[in-house]
């Protein structure tokens, strides 16, 4: 039986070690359609604004919760249900794969189950649909499938 692998990251600075780097909030500074990015969440919650002024203000808060929290100033988009998962699967795919030494630590985690263990999160964490934890099993599937082909 494949073991698990619980982490999160609290807003209050609560960090879980050894694996802290598989939380969004985690400080990889990542390049997507030519822009950087701080952390995952930083791409994630302003692409919740693309095209608009907030977007920039998401991109470039000082840390992952002020982003999280200027996206929740506006409604979301209509779509957003629709991409979000693509979005958030680019945001990691980026992050794993522009920090090699984060996807050896993602390899590094073997057939292990993965599963954000936030207390509320009915869709991204373990309490719900625990749709992060496969997100990031299937990037270490690609990260594996590059490696050995």
């Amino acid at each position: 039986m494949a073991e698990n692998i619980y982490y999160y990251e609290e807003t209050k600075g609560r960090i879980d070690g050894k694996y802290r780097f598989l939380s969004n909030f985690y400080n990889a500074r990542m390049v997507i359609h030519k822009k950087e990015y701080a952390t995952v969440e930083h791409y994630f919650q302003s692409m919740k604004h693309s095209g608009t002024d907030l977007e920039e203000k998401i991109r470039l808060a000082p840390k992952p919760m002020d982003a999280k929290e200027l996206a929740w100033t506006r409604p979301l988009p209509p779509n957003w249900d629709g991409i979000k998962e693509s979005i958030m699967l680019l945001a990691l795919r980026a992050k794993f794969g522009q920090h090699p030494e984060l996807a050896r630590k993602l390899l590094d985690t073997g057939d292990a189950r993965l599963h954000e263990d936030s207390p509320t999160d009915r869709y991204w964490g373990i309490k719900g649909k625990d749709r992060m934890g496969i997100l990031l099993m299937q990037v270490r599937d690609e990260l594996r499938e590059e490696n050995n082909g």
